[in-house]
């Protein structure tokens, strides 16, 4: 009887099982966080850039500088902004929302010009025709395409499908209560799929320092967020609020833990704070009593230093004023350490100062996992009667402006000069030779589009992997590597330490494939791509990366049974 029933439930594993492919790169990729291109949470050493009209992942430039240059003109009343290199040509476009509500896609010029300026490609207008507030644009029903949605001063919802290619939007007035709203222009939204479903909700702050996030109700089409029953209070802190102004926030994680962390400020304040993320009880959760300090008042936080080796090195304590309108994080120089930009405004705090940029520049992680930062002034900012435009910053956006695979940043006066400073990272064209690069994707279930509450019946047992290389691009080698059990902190580990696919490492080749089989399905295993540089001027170039994993349920052994492990 013991064998029988040992039988059966070999077969049930067995026709339970069930096949998942997910190819890359996605041709829409976050400009923040362009790993996002090839299914990866990690990379270090990598870059993504655009040759020869092909997508490619490659090691890293050489870094000489992160500068500011002036530019003038192209942002005339806009009010957000967000990036996009919609043509595929490796120079990042813009997506502008204008104060009185017109959708401007501003093409970037540089590859035709070699000088970094905008044209406006195409522009319609939005019902409701105000953009005065914020805006955030992804792919929300998972159709390939990116869609926008803002919410405005007047509590208009505004959502638009296919925002590069139609122009038809949706509103609804959305009030949680009078406060619900952001008073100034600001960066007030980012994207993260919360609760699991596989779709994109929407965090949002307002200006009395409550955090929001908006559930993507899928079923509802373009008014996927517009049931403000939907909308979910995470928590509020008193320390970022104010009876006039914005709050701001962006999304990323900060400390390499594997869980995203929220950053967020005040335009009336001089506090930037990170609220660290936590999984208590399958939810992600936020850490309200430990926040951690950027800046208090302007002063810098304990694990934010000024290093006397860089003159620009400065604390914003000094400033007359430092309310920022914008907050990204991002990797400049892809060393695995997490940055953060920091565009302000005038107007605020009672001063008639404001364009600062500041870039936060991670260097370290603590061994009780605190990110480390060095604090560097970019642009010191100006008072209006200097007459020194820009003058203050609206709207601002992280973007490859320059198709060498490190990310710049965008801060635009909107509603003063339309001037503009790019923030520049400058490379010499040589690649990182002294380290190799890594990519580390994320948890396979989650690259396939397996949802958290099918992965009980969706262990994985066979990964196949392949990966294609423009031989005529560069030369180098590879290694791909498998994680039988998920990284919990990616920038602590020694990728070499990990397991060799069957024949994966040498000089690189055309097109190569591997696969391995688990003698029991795993949960969350990942893959490991490690490239080296033949030289200074020549690297592996990747252009094709396929997952392909064969599932079965979990399975439990008690006594020598096999037992599926199904939901509870």
């Amino acid at each position: 009887m013991k064998k029988f029933v040992l039988i059966m439930l070999l077969i049930s594993f067995f026709s339970f099982a069930e096949t998942y492919t997910a190819t890359f790169p996605i041709s829409n990729w976050s400009q923040q966080y362009p790993e996002k291109a090839w299914g990866a949470i990690y990379v270090k050493n990598i870059s993504t850039r655009v040759v020869e009209d092909k997508i490619v992942a490659v090691n890293v430039y050489k870094i000489n500088d992160i500068s500011a240059v002036p530019g003038y003109g192209p942002f005339t009343q806009v009010s957000q902004t967000f990036s996009v290199d919609f043509n595929n040509d490796g120079y990042a476009d813009i997506i502008s929302l204008t104060y009185d509500g017109w959708v401007v896609i501003k093409k970037n010029k540089m590859k035709e010009t070699g000088e970094l300026s905008f044209e406006d490609e195409r522009y319609f207008r939005l019902l409701v025709k105000n953009g005065d507030g914020t805006m955030i644009v992804d792919d929300f029903d998972n159709d390939g395409k990116l869609d926008l949605f803002s919410f405005n001063s007047w509590q208009y919802a505004q959502y638009v499908d296919d925002v590069l290619n139609k122009n038809e939007s949706t509103y609804k007035k959305i009030s949680k209560d009078k406060n619900f709203v952001t008073e100034w222009t600001v960066s007030a939204m980012a994207s993260y799929d919360y609760n699991g479903d596989g779709y994109k909700d929407i965090f949002y702050v307002d200006y009395k320092g409550r955090f929001w996030v908006w559930i993507n109700d899928n079923s509802k089409g373009r008014e996927r967020f517009f049931n403000k029953n939907n909308i979910i209070k995470l928590f509020r802190d008193k320390d970022l609020s104010s009876n006039g102004g914005g709050a701001v926030l962006d999304i990323g994680d900060l400390n390499n833990d594997g869980i995203i962390d929220l950053i967020a400020g005040h335009t009336d304040k001089k506090d930037i704070y990170v609220y660290f993320g936590k999984i208590v009880n399958n939810q992600l959760e936020f850490d309200v009593e430990n926040k951690f300090v950027i800046t208090r008042d302007g002063k810098l936080g304990e694990h934010v230093k000024v290093d006397p080796r860089y003159s620009n090195s400065k604390s914003p304590e000094d400033l007359p004023s430092f309310g920022p309108t914008i907050i990204k994080i991002t990797d400049v120089d892809r060393d695995g350490y997490k940055d953060i930009f920091v565009g302000t405004d005038a107007w605020r705090q009672n001063k008639d100062f404001g364009g600062s940029v500041y870039l936060f520049k991670g260097f370290n992680i603590t061994s009780d996992n605190k990110p480390e930062f060095v604090s560097l002034e970019l642009v010191h900012g100006s008072y209006s009667w200097e007459d020194n435009p820009p003058y203050d910053f609206d709207a601002g956006t992280v973007a490859d402006l320059d198709n060498d695979g490190v990310p710049d940043f965008v801060a635009a006066d909107g509603n003063h000069s339309g001037n503009f400073y790019k923030i520049i990272t400058q490379t010499q064209k040589e690649y990182e030779t002294d380290e190799a690069g890594y990519i580390i994707s994320d948890y396979l279930p989650n690259l396939v589009g397996i949802l958290p509450k099918d992965l009980p019946n969706n262990f994985v047992k066979r990964i196949k992997v392949t990966i294609k290389f423009d031989l005529s691009l560069g030369d180098g080698t590879f290694e791909i590597r498998y994680v039988k059990s998920g990284i919990k902190d990616p920038q602590l580990i020694d990728p070499e330490s990990y397991p060799l696919m069957p024949g994966a490492s040498g000089k690189i080749v055309g097109s190569f494939t591997t696969e391995i089989e688990f003698d029991k399905p795993v949960p969350d295993p990942q893959i490991i791509i490690i490239t080296r540089p033949a030289g200074p001027f020549s690297a592996p170039h990747i252009t094709y990366l396929e997952y392909e994993i064969e599932t079965q349920p979990s399975q439990v052994i008690i006594k020598g049974f096999n037992w599926i492990k199904g939901d509870k």
